[in-house]
């Protein structure tokens, strides 16, 4: 499945982008945030990862783009939908150190927020983005790509170095509809 906007291509991702995959899951904030992707991330867990994620999207459990720069086809950062069922879906993403700050990731949940609720896309009514309460970068992506906050459920988020609250945001068809 293919989005673009004028600024960005939300294509699947290659083998030869397996130096800027590996890169952009290593880091302090990664390890900290999702500490259940390894550190450092190598190119065998970049192998791993490739394979699985093409084996998700042929049962059709989880879309995954290549967030890339629609001028230089450079990966800067990765939105996946998974967790499909009844209607909803919940999206996570991540972003290269050197695409951070240029509202990459707002844009990229606008567009698959657009396709998920077409009648012609997926047809789908409810969008879910799950975060630590401290992830203030995803807390912030998430509030400027239209999703309000859901709920907090405290001690419910897993960090690298203990637990912290979970929060919830959601984006719904209605208000993509305007109704």
């Amino acid at each position: 499945m293919l989005l673009t906007s004028d600024r960005l291509r939300l294509r699947p991702w290659r083998e030869d982008e397996a130096e800027r995959i590996a890169t952009a899951r290593t880091n302090q904030a990664t390890a900290h945030f999702l500490p259940f992707i390894p550190q450092p991330f190598t190119a065998a867990d970049v192998r791993f990862w490739l394979g699985d994620l093409a084996e998700q999207a042929a049962a059709g459990t989880r879309f995954n783009w290549c967030v890339a720069d629609a001028e230089t086809d450079l990966g800067l950062g990765n939105l996946t939908l998974f967790r499909m069922e009844q209607g909803g879906g919940e999206l996570g993403y991540w972003l290269h150190p050197d695409a951070q700050g240029r509202g990459v990731i707002v844009e990229a949940l606008e567009l698959v927020a657009h396709w998920f609720f077409a009648p012609d896309g997926r047809g789908g009514q409810r969008l879910a983005i799950k975060t630590a309460s401290t992830n203030r970068a995803a807390r912030r992506t998430a509030e400027l790509a239209g999703f309000r906050l859901l709920r907090t459920e405290p001690d419910m988020y897993t960090l690298a170095n203990g637990r912290d609250a979970l929060v919830v945001y959601e984006r719904t068809a209605q208000v993509d509809s305007g109704s």
